[in-house]
């Protein structure tokens, strides 16, 4: 089994689209600021949680790229601000928001839009980083916007899953629905492209 020793710049830019128009300028500038600052704690993990071939890459960028605007914002945006996920709701249910409040305090955020009470709680025990006090570190902190994705994606059995070359599969994991479908499954194709997958 071939293991890739860094992730580049290069590699997230190919994975990516890009903001080229005026109005979007703001953006881009964060993307490019993004894409430079998760390099080092994405090859730092990437050795932790074994995503540590081709094909494991591809898939984690390929996700992490849709979940976040294409590398420019580790925060969702919400319809209703989270408040679809608030306590009370069928969503917030699932995701363990236990209180008012707990829908717009716990959106998604990190590569992986963690989201939820009951999951910044696991997951902050499990990275130890006290993330259910601090929500927002998850999006301001890049390491920890990186470790939460790959403790998800090691928790979900995700590395197996792309060892298969198993889209549709980690699509749902990620995402619960199909949100997105084509977009993934064009950066994950630019992703194979750029490390020479068939």
């Amino acid at each position: 089994m071939w293991v890739i020793k860094i992730v580049t710049a290069d590699l997230l830019n190919a994975t990516c689209l890009h903001f080229r128009a005026i109005k979007y300028q703001a953006r881009n500038e964060r993307q490019i600021s993004n894409i430079h600052s998760l390099v080092k704690p994405m090859n730092q993990w990437f050795k932790v949680y074994e995503i540590n071939t081709p094909l494991r890459i591809a898939h984690f960028l390929a996700q992490a790229c849709c979940e976040t605007f294409d590398f420019s914002d580790m925060t969702e945006r919400p319809a209703k601000g989270g408040k679809e996920y608030d306590f009370g709701t069928r969503v917030g249910k699932v995701l363990g928001n236990t209180h008012p409040g707990d829908g717009p305090n716990y959106i998604g955020r990190g590569l992986l839009h963690l989201t939820g009470r009951y999951n910044y709680r696991k997951i902050g025990k499990e990275i130890g980083v006290d993330i259910e006090s601090k929500p927002k570190l998850v999006a301001l902190d890049l390491d920890i916007a990186v470790r939460t994705a790959y403790v998800f994606w090691k928790n979900n059995g995700l590395n197996k899953d792309a060892d298969d070359d198993l889209f549709m599969k980690i699509s749902h994991k990620v995402n619960g629905y199909e949100n997105g479908i084509a977009a993934r499954k064009a950066a994950l194709n630019r992703a194979k492209k750029f490390l020479n997958i068939p």
